[in-house]
C-alpha cells in the first residue's frame, strides 16, 4: 500500500491539511514565474512557452531559455506532474467559482482526516465532531469568499503538487521509521520532517526542492527496505526514484545516483541475474521521460533545458502574453554555418515559405511533383545519372545503421563524460571549502547573521537568510552523536575494522546510515561552492537532503528509545514548545515592533539555543540511560521549527493572498493582537 497503513494515510492527510491553512496564492519568488508558466504551456500540449501567463513585465523573466527561436522553461517533471491538477481546476472553475471547488477540497481533506482519526482511536466522537467542523470550516471559507480568478490555476496547481510532495516526505520518513523500529517512531519522523523541517516553509511556494526531498526520501525508505530478501521491487522502486529526481534536475539525480550504486551493489542480498535485470529495466525506464523532455527541448538526450543559453533580453513578452525571441544581425552564427542573412543550425535543413527545402550552401530546388517554378524564383536544373543505381544490400543498410548507432552512443557518451567533470568539479571545491574556509561553513550550518557575499540589497537590506541549524533546530541535535558514539566505542571496547564490515554487511540500519551519509555530504558538496547566497532563507539548496539528515537523529539510540517508551512527553513537549513560541513571540513583537529581518534572526538565535539545549539533554539521556529527556529535547527542536513556519506565513512574508478566507481572517486578526 502506498501509504503504508491506516496511520500513514492518515498522516498524510493531517500534513496536507495543516500546512494547506497557511497557503498564499502568488509569487514569492521570481524564478517561480517561469515554472508556473511551464505549467500552463505543458498543459496546454507544448513543452516552447507559446504564452505567458504569469509576468511582472513585458521582458524577459528568470528560469527561462531559448533553442533557436524558441522559448523553453526548466523543471519540466514539476510542470507535468502539475498539469493533471491544471486541467482539474480548469474545468471546476467552469462549473463553480475557484474559491468555493478549493474550500470544497480543503474541507472534504478534513473530513477524511477526521473518519481516518476516528478509526485509528476508536472513537466515533472524533469522526463525527471533526466532519462537523469541517463543515462549518466550509460554510465559513464560503461566508467570507471573495472571487478567485481561474488565471491563477497554473499556479494553484504547481503549488498543490508540491503541497502533496511534503505529504509523500512524512509518509516516507513514517515507513522509514515503522521498518527499522515502530510505529511511534514513524509517526515522530513524519511528523518533524513535514512540519519541523524547512518542507514547511517551501510546500507552497513553487520550487523544486520539496519534489526533491520526496523522491530522495523515496531512495532512502526504498533502499532501507530491499536490504532484506525478497524485497526486489523495492530495490527497483529507488532507482525509478532516481530517474525522476534526473528528470527534476539532473545533477541531483547523478549524484544520489554516484552515492546509492555502489552501496546498493556492496550490500544488496542479491545480485544475481534477475536482480539485475530488473533493476536496470526499471531505471531505463525511469529515465524515459528525462531523455524525451532533453530531446524535445534541447534536441539531445542528455542536456537538460537548463544547460541551454538563458533567454535574457532576447525574450519579448507581448500585451497578450505572446513570446518571441528578438533576432538580429549581432546574433552569434554557428560555426561552420555562415551564410548571408540568416544561421542555419549544423545539419538542420531551412524551409522556405513556399514550402521548398534548401540545403545550407544549395540553391533552391523545386519540390517533387512542381514542373514549373514558383512566382519570382528562378528553375535550377540539377545534373541526373542517367545510369541506373545499384540497390542496397541488407548489410550495407546493417552497416550504416551500426555506423549511427555508434556515432549516437558516442556523442551521447562524451556528453555523459562531461557532466560528471563538471559535477566532480563541484563536489571538489566543496571539499576544498570544507578545508580550507571555517567560517564560510559556519555561517551555513551554524550561525548565519550578517554573512559576507551575500548580497542583501536583493532582501531589501534585511537578514532574513538563516543557516541550516537555525532554520531546523531538530537536526542541531547532532551534535550528540560524536559523544554518543564515543559512549558507545567505550562500551565495545576496542572494535575492529573487520567486525565493523562486517556489521555493515549483515545489518540493514548501518547500510541504510551508509546511504543516508553519501547522500547528505556529496549534496552539501556540491551546492556549497553557492552558499550562502540570498533568497536562500533557509538554506534551500539543502532542503532536499533534510529529512534523510533527520533520519540520523531518529538514529541516535537515546532518541528512538525515548519517543518509544515516553511517547505523551515527546508530544507534550512538541505542541508546548511550537504553541507557547507561536503566541509568545507574536505578544512580544506586538510591543517591539521588528523588522522582517530583525524578527528572523530572533528566531535565528531561539532556535540555536533550543537545539544547543536539545543537543545536551540527548548527550545527558545517552550517559545516564534516562531516555525521557532525549523524547523531550526531540520535541521541543520540532516545535521551535514549526513556531518559526507558521510565523513566517503568517506574520513575516506577506505576499500574495490567503487560499483559505477564514486563514485570512486568523491572519488579521493574529497581526492586530
Amino acid at each position: 500500500m502506498l501509504f503504508g497503513d491506516r496511520t500513514g494515510l492518515a498522516l498524510f492527510l493531517g500534513v496536507v491539511l495543516v500546512l494547506s491553512a497557511v497557503w498564499r496564492v502568488g509569487f514569492y519568488i521570481t524564478d517561480s514565474y517561469a515554472i508556473a508558466n511551464t505549467v500552463v504551456n505543458v498543459a496546454e500540449g507544448s513543452f516552447a512557452i507559446r504564452r505567458v501567463e504569469y509576468s511582472l513585465t513585458l521582458g524577459s523573466q528568470p528560469g527561462l531559455y531559448r533553442n533557436g527561436t524558441d522559448v523553453f522553461g526548466r523543471n519540466y517533471a514539476a510542470a507535468v506532474l502539475s498539469a493533471p491538477f491544471y486541467w482539474l481546476l480548469k474545468g471546476a472553475s467552469t462549473v463553480f467559482e475557484l474559491r468555493v471547488v478549493l474550500a470544497a477540497g480543503w474541507s472534504l481533506l478534513a473530513a477524511g482526516f477526521a473518519a481516518q482519526a476516528g478509526r485509528l482511536l476508536d472513537s466515533r466522537r472524533i469522526a463525527f465532531w471533526g466532519t462537523v467542523a469541517a463543515l462549518g470550516a466550509f460554510v465559513a471559507n464560503l461566508a467570507l469568499a471573495t472571487p478567485l480568478d481561474p488565471h491563477w490555476s497554473g499556479l494553484i496547481a504547481l503549488q498543490l503538487s508540491s503541497l502533496l510532495a511534503a505529504g509523500v516526505v512524512a509518509v516516507a520518513l513514517y515507513r522509514l521509521g515503522i521498518e527499522l523500529y515502530d510505529r511511534r517512531v514513524g509517526i515522530a519522523a513524519g511528523l518533524l520532517a513535514s512540519l519541523g523541517l524547512p518542507i514547511a516553509f517551501w510546500a507552497t511556494i513553487p520550487k523544486r526542492h520539496v519534489f526533491s526531498a520526496a523522491l530522495i526520501a523515496i531512495v532512502l525508505l526504498s533502499f532501507a527496505r530491499s536490504r532484506r530478501p525478497s524485497r526486489l521491487a523495492s530495490r527497483a522502486a529507488a532507482y525509478a526514484a532516481v530517474g525522476v529526481l534526473a528528470w527534476l534536475h539532473a545533477a541531483e539525480g547523478l549524484v544520489v545516483l554516484a552515492v546509492l550504486l555502489p552501496i546498493d551493489i556492496l550490500t544488496a542480498p542479491t545480485n544475481d541475474r534477475r536482480a539485475i535485470a530488473t533493476v536496470v529495466i526499471v531505471f531505463a525506464l525511469a529515465l524515459l521521460p528525462f531523455v524525451l523532455t532533453n530531446l524535445a527541448v534541447a534536441g539531445t538526450p542528455l542536456e537538460p533545458p537548463r544547460m541551454l543559453p538563458g533567454a535574457g533580453d532576447a525574450a519579448e513578452i507581448g500585451p497578450d502574453g505572446t513570446v518571441s525571441i528578438e533576432t538580429d544581425e549581432t546574433t552569434p552564427t554557428p560555426p561552420g554555418n555562415e551564410t548571408p542573412g540568416e544561421a542555419t543550425p549544423p545539419g538542420t535543413e531551412t524551409t522556405e515559405p513556399s514550402g521548398q527545402t534548401t540545403l545550407p550552401g544549395s540553391e533552391t530546388t523545386t519540390p517533387p511533383g512542381q514542373t514549373t517554378p514558383p512566382p519570382g524564383s528562378e528553375m535550377t536544373t540539377l545534373p541526373t545519372d542517367t545510369e541506373p543505381t545499384e540497390p542496397r544490400g541488407p548489410l550495407t543498410s546493417i552497416a550504416e545503421f551500426a555506423v549511427t548507432l555508434a556515432g549516437t552512443v558516442g556523442a551521447v557518451a562524451q556528453t555523459a563524460i562531461e557532466r560528471v567533470r563538471d559535477l566532480w568539479t563541484l563536489v571538489a571545491d566543496g571539499i576544498s571549502i570544507v578545508v580550507t574556509d571555517h567560517d564560510r561553513v559556519a555561517h551555513v550550518f551554524v550561525r548565519s547573521g550578517e554573512m559576507p557575499g551575500v548580497n542583501y540589497a536583493n532582501n531589501e537590506w534585511e537578514a532574513i537568510e538563516l543557516s541550516v541549524v537555525e532554520s531546523a533546530p531538530v537536526l542541531g541535535t547532532v551534535l550528540a552523536v560524536p559523544f554518543v558514539l564515543a559512549k558507545r566505542l567505550l562500551d565495545d571496547g576496542n572494535p575492529r575494522p573487520r567486525r565493523l564490515w562486517t556489521g555493515i554487511r549483515s545489518t540493514p540500519r548501518y547500510q541504510t546510515d551508509l546511504l543516508a551519509i553519501g547522500i547528505v555530504m556529496s549534496f552539501t558538496l556540491l551546492y556549497l561552492t553557492r552558499l550562502p547566497v540570498h533568497a536562500q532563507i533557509t538554506v534551500r539548496y539543502l532542503v532536499p537532503v533534510m529529512p534523510v539528515a533527520l533520519y540520523g537523529v531518529l538514529r541516535i539510540r537515546a532518541v528512538n528509545r525515548g519517543i518509544a517508551d515516553h511517547w505523551a512527553s515527546f508530544l507534550g513537549s512538541y505542541a508546548a514548545v511550537s504553541a507557547g513560541a507561536v503566541f509568545g513571540v507574536v505578544a512580544l513583537f506586538a510591543r517591539l515592533d521588528p523588522a522582517v529581518g530583525e524578527a528572523m534572526q530572533f528566531h535565528a538565535l531561539l532556535n540555536l539555543a533550543v537545539a544547543g539545549t536539545a543537543a545536551g539533554l540527548i548527550v545527558v539521556a545517552t550517559l545516564a540511560d534516562r531516555v525521557r529527556l532525549a523524547a523531550v529535547g526531540t520535541g521541543a527542536a520540532g516545535g521551535a521549527g514549526t513556531a518559526l513556519f507558521v510565523l513566517a506565513g503568517v506574520k513575516y512574508f506577506t505576499y500574495g493572498e490567503y487560499l483559505l478566507p477564514v486563514s485570512g481572517w486568523l491572519s488579521q486578526l493574529l497581526a492586530s493582537i
